[in-house]
């Protein structure tokens, strides 16, 4: 499904570099573009911002004679998507975690994206860096689609010395995640 996606991206890229950068012949581009944005489960009103961003970046830019077309439109395709994916609100996970603590109730983050994009290596990162402040961390397996997720957090578990929760492939996410803050829970 993201392959598609992905395709998407470079057929709009070169697409682009090919035309002369005015909104006459942006349009039909962003408009195709706009539709596999779409057909890749990208709701329809993030799909017209997107579009509707990269064209305002888009439109007029003067590319001069030796300038790469195609860095100009892939930087700005890579900022507008970044502008939709952040916030302005910045999001302090120590002061979350003290807030839980003080309640004695667990602190949860769950990390969610597409395959191979790094999230059991950065979970990882996370959980030490929670160790470092003096916080104990568990981890949970709940990927239990994806062939090998277990057996890879359980060896990033083994390195640190943080206990996995996990289940069976094809066992229930979402028990592993209640098993883990149940057993995350402080006993009375």
């Amino acid at each position: 499904m993201f392959e598609k996606l992905k395709s998407g991206f470079k057929g709009l890229v070169t697409k682009v570099t090919t035309t002369e950068l005015k909104a006459d012949s942006l349009n039909p581009l962003l408009s195709d573009f706009k539709m596999s944005l779409a057909e890749n489960d990208v709701a329809f009103p993030v799909a017209d911002k997107i579009c509707d961003d990269l064209e305002k970046r888009l439109v007029g830019v003067q590319v001069k004679r030796l300038e790469d077309r195609k860095k100009v439109v892939d930087e700005n395709l890579r900022q507008v998507l970044l502008d939709v994916m952040l916030t302005d609100k910045r999001i302090d996970l120590l002061a979350l975690a003290e807030e839980k603590r003080k309640k004695t109730q667990p602190f949860t983050l769950l990390f969610v994206g597409i395959n191979g994009t790094g999230k059991t290596t950065t979970i990882a990162k996370v959980a030490q860096w929670f160790r470092n402040k003096s916080y104990s961390v568990i981890l949970a397996a709940a990927d239990t689609y994806r062939a090998g997720s277990i057996e890879q957090l359980e060896e990033h578990g083994r390195r640190l010395g943080m206990r996995v929760i996990k289940s069976t492939y094809g066992g229930d996410p979402a028990a592993v995640g209640f098993d883990a803050v149940s057993h995350a829970k402080p006993t009375e």
